[in-house]
């Protein structure tokens, strides 16, 4: 048997396997494109992530009296935001509705997983965000896209991170546009990634009123007629961090650039047979 030969396929096969998941990763991490006026690409400006801020409420559902484990859903709006985080992004306020769902364990933080929900983002002339217009202001403009999450995390130092799979035509054309200038209504695939920190914080009476009471649909202390108070099981958090949009080539992209790989894998070890 020869050793070198086979340690060898096994270099090329992995180098192939390397080399498709660092393109993955590039892509995903590229630059792309933006204009808050949906007047197409000659207005974008070229972005790597958006800052966003906002705030959110928070329901737990514990799955038992002696369980450690719960279910909690989030309800939310966030503001895109200047790079300074000074204020709104550009020349249409952009801002963003969200709800998600997932699990977790009381004991553990790092169990934390999101599972479900939805992301929309939108595109407002008036810069009404946190007014009582529409829902608190996030959700009266024109609907650029919407997202299904699909999975999240949060990491040992509390970021959250959350990936979700644009709605097949729902992205309306002008506003997002990949690094090179294609319109992302036009192409498949498209994922948003969100990496928020939050931390819990006292709601003010629109907040109250928009987020917690009508958006979260919440029945409790502030939406009763008694006063709000916050609990372990509900509570409202001020979210920060940042949005990345990109259009992902298909799985059937890597395959071919692993197929192809594969075939000069073949090629040079029949080189190498007959060299010998």
């Amino acid at each position: 048997m020869n050793f070198k030969y086979y340690a060898k396929s096994i270099r090329l096969g992995l180098g192939a396997l390397a080399i498709a998941v660092s393109a993955q990763a590039a892509v995903a991490a590229s630059a792309w494109q933006i204009n808050p006026l949906g007047s197409g690409v000659a207005g974008a400006s070229s972005v790597s992530e958006i800052k966003v801020g906002g705030v959110g409420f928070v329901q737990l559902l514990p799955n038992g009296y002696n369980s450690p484990l719960f279910t909690f859903i989030e309800t939310g709006v966030y503001r895109a935001l200047n790079a300074d985080g000074s204020g709104p992004l550009g020349a249409n306020d952009l801002t963003v509705t969200y709800s998600v769902s997932g699990t977790g364990n009381f004991l553990d933080a790092s169990a934390l997983h999101l599972n479900s929900g939805s992301v929309n983002l939108y595109a407002d002339a008036n810069f009404d965000f946190g007014t009582s217009a529409g829902t608190y202001g996030a959700d009266n403009g024109t609907k650029v896209a919407s997202f299904d999450i699909f999975s999240g995390y949060v990491t040992s130092a509390g970021l959250v991170t959350v990936n979700a799979n644009g709605v097949a035509g729902s992205v309306v054309s002008g506003y997002l546009f990949n690094a090179d200038g294609a319109d992302m209504a036009t192409l498949s695939n498209i994922q948003l990634q969100l990496n928020i920190f939050n931390q819990p914080t006292w709601p003010d009476s629109m907040q109250l009123s928009e987020i917690i009471c009508g958006m979260a649909g919440y029945k409790g202390s502030g939406c009763d007629g008694t006063d709000f108070i916050p609990t372990a099981l509900a509570f409202a958090v001020q979210d920060g961090g940042s949005v990345t949009i990109s259009a992902v080539p298909e799985p059937e992209t890597f395959m071919l650039l692993l197929a192809g790989l594969g075939g000069i894998s073949v090629v040079s070890r029949r080189r190498q047979k007959d060299a010998c």
